[in-house]
């Protein structure tokens, strides 16, 4: 499938068109502060209501809120790669202009 030019703050990801430019930043620091929560709920949960502590309270954390986010977060992850997609693309676009460019030379 060939993907369209891009065109003012549109890019095309994914077979759905996205605005990445402003939210690019937003749903990826949204996403981390989200998982960053989860986990920390999690953790304090465990070290409260259980009698595991410590570094096994956080790698059974780590487990439970990456389960959790799995199926919690799957619209916020799509957002997010769809932003990581966008950037790398741009960023592939330059470099292939610049070797272009070099070439010619």
């Amino acid at each position: 499938m060939s993907l369209p030019e891009t065109t003012g703050y549109r890019e095309y990801a994914y077979g759905v068109l996205v605005s990445i430019r402003g939210r690019s930043s937003w749903s990826i620091a949204l996403y981390t502060a989200l998982r960053l929560a989860m986990f920390a709920v999690a953790w304090i949960l465990l070290e409260l209501l259980t009698p595991i502590h410590g570094l096994l309270a956080a790698a059974f954390a780590i487990a439970i809120s990456g389960a959790v986010s799995f199926i919690a977060l799957n619209g916020q992850r799509d957002a997010m790669s769809s932003a990581l997609f966008g950037f790398f693309r741009r960023m592939n676009a330059k470099i292939e202009a610049s070797t272009r460019a070099e070439d010619d030379d």
